[in-house]
């Protein structure tokens, strides 16, 4: 072995003093000690994750708690209750068409008819009549089609009241099971139609039941042809 000299020992004794005197960190503080120096990442930044992570698991209590809220709320409407309404505001949306379609009649007419027109000067290149025609029919199609937002605003301010959230609830299950259970309208034909795609016509449980059966009928249908 080589021996070492009084220097050479004198500095190797020095390093080990030196080693054991660096403090002692734990796997969570050295990784702590490494962010703040060799990462643009500060201390306060760090502070923040950690709020933001201690932020986030109230929330999913909150969540939690909130599912047997939703529930009662589902329990205030049964499903004959809610189809029936559902049929009420069909039917308030068809009327409003109607309604707002008229008004909008009337009113492109009390414009049209204090309007002077002049035969010789073409409107787009086309006979002032034709233009304001097609122009009152246009106007009259738009009102119509604001006819359904109407409804829906009588029928959820008149009819329903304080059953709007619980109607909402019940609407966005019913549509699940509708997505859920229809059919496949490709193979569709005029021997095996479509049995209401989007499930318009169910009034009451028991039109829920038969369009069921009518699915269930359809896809038999299919199978049979598929397999000739």
């Amino acid at each position: 072995m080589l021996r070492l000299s009084a220097s050479s020992a004198a500095s190797l004794a020095r390093r080990q003093l030196a080693l054991r005197s660096l403090p002692t960190y734990s796997q969570s503080s050295l990784s702590t000690v490494i962010l703040k120096q060799y990462s643009p990442i500060t201390s306060s930044s760090v502070l923040s994750f950690s709020s933001a992570a201690c932020l986030r698991e109230p929330a999913s209590s909150a969540q939690a708690e909130h599912s047997p809220k939703t529930k009662s709320l589902e329990n205030q409407l049964s499903w004959n209750e809610f189809l029936r309404y559902r049929t009420y505001r069909r039917g308030f949306q068809i009327a409003s068409m109607g309604v707002t379609g008229m008004i909008g009649l009337v009113a492109g007419w009390g414009y049209v008819s204090t309007v002077q027109i002049d035969p010789t000067q073409m409107i787009f290149g086309f006979d002032p009549l034709l233009v304001m025609g097609v122009g009152l029919f246009g106007f009259t199609g738009l009102s119509a089609l604001a006819g359904p937002l109407v409804g829906n605003f009588v029928f959820n301010f008149i009819i329903l009241r304080g059953k709007r959230i619980p109607f909402r609830l019940k609407e966005d299950l019913f549509l699940q099971h509708i997505i859920k259970n229809r059919v496949d309208p490709s193979y569709q034909s005029f021997a095996n139609p479509v049995p209401d795609y989007y499930g318009e016509k169910i009034t009451s449980l028991h039109g829920y039941r038969r369009w069921l059966r009518n699915c269930a009928a359809y896809r038999k249908k299919r199978d049979e042809f598929i397999k000739l």
